[in-house]
């Protein structure tokens, strides 16, 4: 890192580099995301810590480098098996990314075929190494994770979920994984990503420009640009600095809703930004509604990358005196209407005024639509007339109507399109699942189906008081088809019931009951579906604005009456409201709405959708996509639709991609999930075959259905089931179960309401419980194995920890065996028989090793050598027991053996005169490793090495030695003084000097944090 530090600033003295290394490279906190930003930050502009007198006695106070902005001046190197230790803990990172020296990217790898290798554990891994060491991800731009198959990137902090595919060739289009290019380049995802994100030129480019940092109350969030978002914003700057010089019209950018719009705008923003052939915009960034400006200007609010903090317009006027008065820069987010013209200014028929010729003014308009808009005609001439130099560009969530040619007239054409299907077959957004519930409503003669279309309509447009007698009308129309009492109450009872069965389905999957918002047709039915519910579920309701199960939302007047006010809010109070509908562990989990939150509101826990309005077009799309973020294990969202909109949905397919329409992963309709829920029980019935379940049910008590339970886990787990035995990288029969069961489990989160499968419940829960344990086997045997368990396991761990509280059973290993949970001093032979005959033996293996596991890991925990030699015994005993080399009464006395001769491992220092005492232990293991050296020399001289070297060790940690070569190189000849003195074998000091600085390294921190503490 100095050598580069050097080359890049060759007018600075070398004196200074050096401490401008220090103070770059010292923790101003403990906090890994803090770091990372701090650090990021001096990446990307430089380091102005460091202030000095040149030759001839002036100050200098220079910008230091770190990275140069052309490739060649950089170095970058990449590094296996890297290796660092802390107090108790020594992990190897897989390959660690160097850039002049600094470590700015991690990959974890994962062997492939493995059953607990694969992305989710490498993230899980990734997710421990930041805990354990915070300050090792200093410099990381971005980590990689892979088991071979699937492929991934992200930051260090980013949620699986937000993990990405690089799925694009070099200009951007999609590729087809698995085609073979050439003999170098077989299609797989890890190449693609290789080539994409470490291709080095534009690796630099995401580290500076496609990094973002968000400050929230909650503290920092840190982003990375996906493939479509990074060839979208890169397209877009170029288009616009072709328009700024041509004729203004940049084009438009159509990237459906949930991929990620609102970054590719602060993204773009920052380009443009600082592009020098733009000469330091004016970015206007325009919406068509208050709550949608509000939305889009807190998300850039929060931005720490964004040259300057955005300033929200307020009034007509304000949006002049900025725009008249401002020269270069600066970011302003107004709507739509504030272009428009003054009551005066429309009597007297003159144009808008003109607040500035300037071409350097770029404006930004978020879904630019007719059907948005009402007269974009006239708002694109206030627009010209007010700004007739600027360059438009448009972002929109919803493709472009075939009938709305004037948009593309205003803004030009598409710059980019990322479609529905792209979104979710790259994990952008989740499908949407379709559910029609329609209760019976009756219609009155006199109103047509196209009163009804006007009506709704109308009622979206909000109300307008120049229009109120014909909205009022329209609005009593809606009321009387959708609010009739009768059909409420039914349509109350069916959310409540579906509901309590959805929220529960959920929670294996999101760790709790997530979030639903319910679509009503006026203000009125909002607030009397809301009576209707809590009469239902009185325990739902409360006055407290920070309590309650659920809320409406809605806009409100001071002329509102009885109901209706009720829910009157202001401002600040619907923000929290929102707020709370947003925070998965807030006990708010439904809120009724009319227009508010349909558009630009994200809530990624909210995973239901009750829809009972009439709504189409573009409308209609993006009231369904508040259902479709990623979240967690969140795999699809519903729309439950009590309004006839079927129609409407497949008229606005029409206007999206052939593929979309083909695909449909907006709209897919229930049916097809049902038909695929009763295959997948087929399946598991099939796949279970072997063993009677359902016999074993008896009288259908609670204590027999988790015996048969058990009994399933243990078929599916033993190495002896057929099935179980297979050749290299292929399934067993315990990972075709997890396929299926996982399958099944989505599947029934969506269609368990369905009243068609109401006789499949029994058996579908009995495989989900069946599913529930098998984890909770697979997570101990990751935990034995050295790994770490993935967060949607641990959520499913949670869901059955907490229904076995709430039945009264406890989830316990050892009972599921048929064992008592022993104690180490309780494995006497009368246990071991039990063991023997336990009802479910393979079982009680597992929970065997998981006690032998944690005794090793306490009773070793700062002797390295001890611990791999018992975990290697007990991986061998599983892999012969796995591979039916033994029996299972004989892995049972074997590991009853070991874990006898773990817990005399406490007791092994005594043995000695005087006794060895733990640290000395530990070295003496390490220089025992050697047959020959304990023929020669024996167990007391061996002792005595092991006590000189906890003296060496405790009188030379004064600092972090292992970043310190000389200090390094110090301990290293003292430990082969050591050994030549004690007459060690020579042939065999090298490997005894590497073990012994193994064990120092991993016990220096403690060492040194003790010299602290006593100091």
């Amino acid at each position: 890192m100095l050598d580069r530090m050097r080359a890049l600033n060759p007018d600075v003295p070398a004196e200074y580099l050096v401490q401008a290394r220090a103070e770059i490279a010292a923790p101003k906190s403990q906090d890994a995301l803090e770091e990372n930003q701090r650090v990021h930050d001096i990446l990307v502009h430089g380091f102005r810590g460091i202030s000095y007198l040149d030759s001839a006695g002036q100050e200098q106070n220079p910008t230091i480098r770190l990275v140069a902005d052309r490739v060649e001046d950089n170095e970058f190197l990449a590094v296996n098996q890297v290796t660092i230790r802390s107090r108790d803990i020594e992990r190897r990172f897989d390959v660690v990314l160097y850039l002049n020296g600094m470590p700015v990217g991690v990959m974890e790898l994962k062997k492939p075929g493995g059953r607990a290798a694969d992305v989710a554990a490498a993230h899980a891994q990734l997710a421990t190494y930041v805990r354990e060491f915070p300050l090792a991800f200093q410099f990381c731009v971005l980590s990689i994770l892979s088991d071979g198959r699937t492929a991934r990137y992200g930051t260090p902090f980013t949620p699986l979920e937000h993990c990405a595919p690089w799925n694009v060739d070099g200009d951007g289009r999609p590729v087809r994984y698995g085609e073979v290019l050439d003999d170098e380049h077989t299609g797989t995802e890890i190449e693609y990503l290789i080539e994409g994100v470490l291709n080095v030129e534009r690796f630099l480019q995401l580290r500076r420009n496609f990094v973002a940092f968000d400050s929230t109350g909650d503290g920092l969030v840190k982003r990375i640009a996906k493939p479509h978002q990074y060839f979208a914003v890169t397209k877009a700057v170029g288009c616009t600095v072709e328009a700024v010089e041509g004729e203004g019209k940049a084009g438009v950018v159509w990237h459906t809703q949930g991929s990620g719009k609102s970054m590719e705008m602060e993204l773009y923003t920052h380009l443009v930004a600082k592009h020098p052939r733009l000469k330091n915009p004016t970015v206007v960034v325009v919406t068509d509604r208050t709550e949608l400006d509000g939305q889009l200007f807190q998300s850039f609010d929060r931005s720490l990358l964004l040259p300057e903090k955005p300033i929200q317009i307020t009034s007509r006027a304000d949006l002049r005196a900025a725009l008249a008065d401002r020269t270069t820069g600066g970011i302003y987010f107004t709507t739509l209407q504030k272009f428009g013209l003054s009551p005066e200014e429309k009597r007297s028929g003159i144009d808008h005024p003109l607040l500035t010729d300037r071409s350097n003014v770029i404006i930004v308009v978020d879904e630019a639509h007719r059907s948005h808009y009402d007269d974009l005609d006239g708002y694109a001439r206030h627009l010209r007339d007010a700004l007739p130099n600027a360059t438009l560009i448009a972002f929109t969530g919803t493709p472009i109507s075939f009938e709305d040619r004037n948009t593309r007239k205003t803004f030009g054409e598409y710059i980019d399109k990322y479609d529905l299907t792209r979104a979710v077959d790259d994990g952008a957004t989740v499908r949407v699942l379709f559910e029609p519930r329609l209760p019976q409503m009756r219609v009155a003669e006199s109103v047509s189906d196209a009163d009804i279309d006007r009506a709704a309509d109308e009622a979206a447009a909000g109300l307008d008081d120049d229009e109120r007698a014909r909205i009022e009308k329209s609005v009593t129309v809606l009321n009387r088809l959708y609010g009739a009492p009768e059909r409420l109450q039914a349509v109350a009872t069916d959310i409540v019931a579906h509901w309590a069965n959805r929220s529960e389905q959920m929670r294996a999957f999101i760790g709790g009951p997530g979030k639903a918002m319910i679509v009503c047709a006026t203000r009125d039915i909002c607030a009397d579906l809301y009576e209707q519910i809590i009469d239902l579920r009185p325990d739902w309701h409360s006055d407290n604005l920070s309590e309650g199960t659920i809320k409406v939302v809605y806009s409100s007047s001071p002329k509102d009456a009885g109901l209706l006010a009720k829910h009157r809010y202001r401002g600040a109070e619907k923000k929290q409201i929102q707020t709370r509908l947003k925070d998965p562990g807030d006990c708010l989990q439904l809120v009724i709405v009319q227009n508010m939150l349909l558009t630009g509101y994200d809530s990624p826990p909210l995973h239901t959708l009750y829809l009972d309005r009439p709504i189409k077009g573009a409308l209609l799309m993006q009231t369904l996509a508040r259902v479709n973020r990623r979240f967690r294990g969140k795999q699809d969202g519903l729309v439950v639709a009590y309004a006839p909109v079927a129609d409407n949905l497949e008229q606005a397919l029409k206007e999206y991609t052939a593929t979309d329409r083909e695909q449909r992963p907006v709209g897919q309709n229930l049916d097809e999930v049902i038909a695929l829920t009763r295959q997948l029980i087929e399946s598991l019935d099939a796949l279970c075959a072997g063993y009677p379940w359902r016999s074993k049910l008896g009288a259908g008590d609670q204590r027999h259905w988790m015996k048969a339970v058990y009994g399933t886990v243990e078929h599916l787990r033993a190495p002896g089931t057929p099935g179980n035995q297979v050749a290299k990288g292929e399934p067993t029969l315990a990972d075709r179960y997890r396929t299926l069961a996982n399958q099944l489990a989505r599947a029934w989160a969506v269609s368990s309401g369905s009243e068609n499968l109401a006789e499949l419940r029994p058996i579908a829960r009995f495989y989900e419980e069946v599913r529930c344990w098998m984890a909770k086997y697979d997570a101990e045997q990751r935990r034995a194995e050295g790994g770490t368990v993935p967060a949607e396991t641990q959520r499913l761990l949670e869901t059955l920890f907490e229904q076995s509280t709430a039945s009264g059973e406890i989830v316990d290993i050892y009972a599921a065996a048929g064992l008592p949970k022993p104690s180490l001093s309780e494995l006497t032979p009368e246990f071991e028989e039990q063991a023997r005959e336990a009802d479910n033996p393979h079982l009680a293996i597992e929970a065997l090793r998981t006690l032998l596991t944690e005794e090793v890991r306490h009773t070793t925990r700062n002797n390295l050598t001890r611990q791999r030699a018992f975990s290697e015994k007990i991986r061998e005993l599983m892999n012969k027991y796995t591979n039916q080399q033994l029996t299972s009464a004989e892995v049972i006395a074997a590991l009853i053996e070991l874990a006898r001769e773990a817990r005399a491992e406490r007791d092994r220092g005594q043995h000695f005169s005087p006794p060895l005492d733990e640290d000395e232990l530990a070295f003496y293991d390490a220089v025992h490793e050697n047959e020959s050296a304990v023929e020669q020399m024996g167990d007391d001289v061996l002792g005595k090495i092991a006590r000189d070297l906890v003296q060496v060790m405790r009188r030379d940690i004064k600092t972090d030695w292992t970043v310190r070569d000389d200090v390094r190189a110090k301990l290293r000849s003292s430990i082969k003084r050591l050994l030549i003195k004690y007459k060690y074998p020579p042939d065999k000091q090298p490997e005894a000097i590497r073990v012994v600085m193994e064990q120092m390294e991993a016990m220096a921190p403690r060492l040194a944090q003790e010299q602290r503490d006593a100091a």
